[in-house]
């Protein structure tokens, strides 16, 4: 449980008095404290608004304020939520008895309890040894699971974020992986905050309003409190960007702040939004003697403009190591990346574009948001939303787009998580500025297995395989071969298509020709590959590239099936045949078709043997959830034309028949 069609809009609230309102000490409405639970929630085994729910969440609450703390201004939130399991999958559902509260370097998470609370009331607390925690990069997070959990059981955590940063505030999200029963999150300003709240996947909610007291404050605070109920799951399915994009939520960013003493506007528009981030960069945009001078050594003007870009892309990408990906701000400067020969991905970035610079190319940073993190709303300038920088270069008619971090990556294209729908280019006018596109990959992406194999009379199957991995696929094989080994990659392969292998040799071709497809020949052995009854072998076809199951489980689907890029799988067989075999039934020649992907399968005798012919194609990214029913079929179709089986016989027993 990570306890942290777009429609929203914009609304603007500021902490301001209220007239009409009551006054009251903060309270948590109809909320229970934590560990307090009714004999309703213990006695519950099902719900009557989702009956086929596995677990529901009796609530979620997040009470988000403003605070004063060490003389500075604060955000900090409280969550509390509380679970009902209610079925064996529930129980086992890791998604929600397990926990990650991910934070940032800078926050603090306190006051963090949580417990199980059994059927008949018992409670297993979660000790604070059984609490871990996690580190990656910027990012921490705290991790447990809940113990002792079983079918009727209470789950309940509760926990306290506090951030330095207030400019914004922390997103909501309403729903979750199971039915939520109550989803509310208040926020607490003090007067002078102006906000503006985004809205997503759902219409604008007016929020209720109330002015409360604080101990120790003597100025009226305001509470603005969204409420949402009986809010249907969304779940994380296959072929889905991210959740993120899908879920109802609310944002926050800070556009003024106003005391007695002075009056400050934040971002309000898209053009404000790109100088503040241009302002940001300055440090980081800086061309000097030593980098024109290597520049002009690695890509000399005598070279056309493309090659002199490609050329520093390469330096770049190859000669400076890639330590992580890093996000929208590099850490260090770009002599400091050069003098250590490493950097984030982001980093090395800023060295491209300050060397494009530095050779008379113009260039600046696009920011992004990665295919994991979502896609931009483009109708309001909320800069959290951006998680990554990308270099544009003015590289002849056409710009291009690049990125450094992947090694295995060629000119001219991006790694696969960059592949979202647009960025926002930081130029130094920013009335210049405004959104690029992100180039669709218009390569094929193809994996092409050609195959020599034989069976035995027992059933075994020995073959030869030559894989070429084009483009997207090149990038990723490499990536694997280079942590892995191109012998545990290809058995791997294997072992998920064919069942338990037995390689013989196994070697790459061309891993560091980035720009070349990737050839991998490996020579193998499956024992007992076909079935032998009496006379007759059955086997299924030896296909590389095949479906032994249907991706899509659900029968119907709310939202699209996304894929990054087009792609292709082509399977080229000679089955020889054992020695006084025969062919006795071939499958039928398989051809399934839909707009935008395709399958063909044919089978065909030859003199002491069978050719296999296999293609797919992919031309189709997006499949709307009214498309979805017959992918779905398309994909039920494909798995059964790729389970087909050839049946041999004895010569003599056919001749017999």
């Amino acid at each position: 449980m990570n306890l942290w069609g777009n429609l929203f809009v914009r609304w603007v609230f500021v902490a301001a008095v209220m007239l009409s309102v009551t006054e009251l000490w903060a309270g948590g409405g109809d909320i229970p404290k934590f560990g307090k639970v009714s004999r309703e929630e213990l006695e519950m085994t099902s719900l009557p608004e989702a009956p086929d729910a596995n677990a529901v969440f009796l609530f979620d609450v997040g009470e988000q304020e403003i605070i004063l703390e060490d003389n500075r201004f604060k955000d900090r939130l409280k969550r509390h939520v509380r679970i009902k399991i209610l079925t064996e999958q529930g129980k086992d559902d890791e998604s929600i008895t397990h926990v990650r509260i991910p934070y940032w370097k800078d926050d603090d998470v306190r006051n963090l309890r949580a417990h199980t609370i059994l059927p008949n009331g018992k409670k297993i607390k979660v000790n604070k040894k059984d609490i871990f925690e996690e580190e990656s990069g910027n990012w921490r997070a705290k991790v447990f699971t809940f113990p002792g959990v079983e079918v009727g059981a209470i789950l309940e955590c509760e926990y306290v974020l506090v951030s330095p940063n207030v400019y914004f505030l922390w997103p909501w999200y309403f729903q979750n992986v199971e039915f939520t029963k109550i989803s509310q999150y208040s926020v607490t300003t003090f007067p002078g905050f102006a906000y503006t709240v985004f809205y997503r996947n759902t219409a604008e909610l007016e929020p209720e309003t109330e002015i409360i007291r604080r101990p120790g404050i003597n100025q009226k605070l305001t509470r603005y409190t969204w409420r949402l109920e009986d809010l249907p799951p969304i779940r994380k399915e296959p072929y889905m960007r991210t959740l993120n994009d899908y879920r109802k939520a609310l944002r926050f960013q800070l556009i003024s702040y106003k005391d007695p003493y002075q009056y400050v506007e934040f971002i309000q528009s898209w053009e404000d939004l790109v100088k503040e981030q241009r302002d940001a960069y300055k440090e980081h945009l800086e061309v000097d003697g030593e980098l024109k001078q290597l520049a002009a050594e690695i890509a000399p003007d005598t070279l056309d403009k493309k090659e002199r870009v490609k050329r520093l892309y390469e330096y770049v990408r190859d000669e400076i190591e890639t330590t992580e990906r890093g996000g929208k701000y590099p850490g260090k400067k770009a002599r400091k990346v050069l003098a250590e020969r490493k950097g984030t991905g982001a980093e090395k970035n800023f060295l491209l574009i300050n060397l494009l610079n530095a050779a008379g190319i113009p260039a600046d940073p696009v920011i992004i948001s990665t295919w994991d993190n979502g896609r931009i709303w483009e109708n309001s300038p909320y800069l959290h939303q951006f998680n990554y920088v990308l270099v544009y270069a003015r590289a002849g008619l056409r710009p291009v787009l690049l990125d450094t971090r992947d090694k295995y990556c060629p000119f001219g294209l991006l790694p696969e998580s960059d592949l979202g729908d647009k960025g926002l280019l930081i130029t130094e006018a920013s009335k210049k500025a405004g959104f690029v596109n992100i180039p669709i990959p218009r390569q094929l992406n193809m994996l092409h297995c050609r195959t020599e194999a034989s069976l035995s009379p027992t059933g075994d199957l020995t073959a030869s395989t030559v894989m070429r991995f084009e483009n997207y696929r090149a990038m990723r094989a490499r990536r694997m071969i280079a942590k892995s080994g191109v012998e545990d990659v290809v058995k791997n392969i294997l072992k998920e298509i064919l069942g338990e292998v037995q390689i013989d040799t196994a070697y790459a071709e061309g891993m560091e020709k980035v720009d070349e497809p990737l050839r991998v020949v490996v020579q193998f052995r499956v024992p007992e590959y076909a079935q032998v009854v009496n006379e007759m072998i059955y086997a299924s076809l030896p296909l590389i590239n095949r479906y032994t199951e249907n991706p899509f489980k659900r029968e119907t689907r709310y939202f699209p099936v996304e894929f990054p890029y087009a792609e292709a799988t082509a399977d080229d067989i000679m089955l020889t045949l054992p020695e006084g075999y025969q062919v006795m039934e071939l499958p039928k020649p398989a051809r399934i078709q839909q707009q935008g992907i395709s399958l063909m399968c044919t089978c065909s005798p030859q003199e002491g043997g069978v050719s296999i012919k296999r293609m797919f194609r992919r031309t189709k990214s997006v499949f709307s959830p009214r498309e979805y029913s017959a992918l779905r079929k398309f994909f039920d179709l494909a798995v059964n034309a790729d389970q087909a089986q050839i049946v041999l016989g004895r010569q003599a027993a056919a001749a017999g028949k």
